[in-house]
């Protein structure tokens, strides 16, 4: 019990260290200077290199015993309050993450619907020129055009399926959802904590990692949110926060592209499992539509809920909130 308790108290301290203070060191520095140099100075960086420089003359002060005491003070203070800038950004990638999965508030509906239609748009007009490439060999006559698989790639960069999200981030957890609903009936909503019992440890291990760097990803989010807040004091802090933010942006879009894919391989991979659980009979070892369809109207016990027909892509959210 004793090294047990040992070994969770130094993975907890990693973790706290990663996760809250070292960021929380950097943002509390970036404060320091904001509140010490005021709002929109251009003399701060001479300011910085004299009181460096007068830190660093009076460093001997560190040597008697009140200057340690000062000094222990400073590192305690200065840890604490990283601590609770780490506290603030875990609390605000809450609402970072539902910003980029789509889900606004009421106040942002009119952006969001705007965002969606311009997606939409975009994925008609990317679509349309899919369904016109026409066939036949490239000539010197007819020059090259792009092929199926370019124009297919293209408007999938847009979306998988018709957006229905101001984001693509939104838009490609939807997707699993359709692509699944379209693919077997199955309405991943309710079957998915379903199917979380059937699935080996191995891949709830997998999916959990990957919802682990989702939530990883829009906390550094969370931090650009907080560095933009200090642009009111001291404008360089809005170049920190505007690359964190693209590096949060860019992060949450791998993670969520990850987890997406890996929630249609589960489904892909044990839809068969959760129907033999069910007690619902499937040939070939293969969810078919119609039998998904049962499994899903079986699990809604009695819920009246309107799905579309296959093929429109307009499938509920999103796994990410339900893994």
């Amino acid at each position: 019990m004793s090294a047990f308790l040992a070994e969770l108290g130094r993975r907890l301290a990693e973790r706290w260290m990663s996760l809250l203070v070292l960021p929380g060191l950097v943002y509390v520095g970036t404060l320091a200077a904001a509140a010490e140099f005021g709002r929109w100075r251009w003399t701060w960086i001479g300011a910085v290199a004299h009181r460096v420089t007068a830190a660093l003359a009076d460093a001997g002060i560190a040597r008697s015993a009140a200057g340690g005491v000062v000094a222990a003070t400073l590192v305690l203070g200065v840890m604490l309050m990283a601590t609770v800038a780490g506290l603030v950004a875990q609390v605000l990638s809450g609402p970072v993450e539902r910003v980029c999965v789509g889900r606004w508030p009421r106040w942002a509906s009119p952006l969001a619907r705007s965002l969606t239609g311009w997606r939409q748009r975009r994925w008609r007009r990317a679509d349309r020129r899919l369904s016109a490439q026409p066939g036949g060999e490239v000539t010197a006559e007819a020059p090259r055009r792009p092929s199926r698989a370019e124009l297919t790639a293209a408007r999938n960069r847009i979306a998988l399926e018709p957006p229905s999200r101001p984001t693509w981030i939104g838009d490609r957890l939807d997707a699993a959802d359709a692509r699944i609903w379209n693919e077997y009936g199955l309405d991943l909503t309710f079957c998915w904590s379903r199917l979380w019992l059937v699935i080996p440890d191995t891949s709830r291990q997998a999916v959990q990692a990957s919802r682990d760097r989702f939530t990883a990803a829009t906390l550094v989010g969370a931090w650009a949110v907080l560095y933009a807040g200090l642009g009111v004091l001291w404008w360089p802090s809005l170049f920190a926060a505007a690359l964190v933010g693209i590096v949060g942006w860019r992060r949450t879009r791998a993670a969520a592209e990850v987890l997406a894919d890996l929630v249609e391989a589960i489904v892909d991979v044990h839809s068969p499992d959760l129907a033999k659980a069910l007690g619902v009979p499937i040939e070939g070892n293969r969810v078919v539509p119609h039998v998904g369809r049962q499994i899903s109207e079986r699990l809604h016990k009695a819920v009246l809920r309107h799905r579309p027909p296959a093929g429109t892509g307009d499938g509920n959210p999103a796994p990410a909130g339900t893994v």
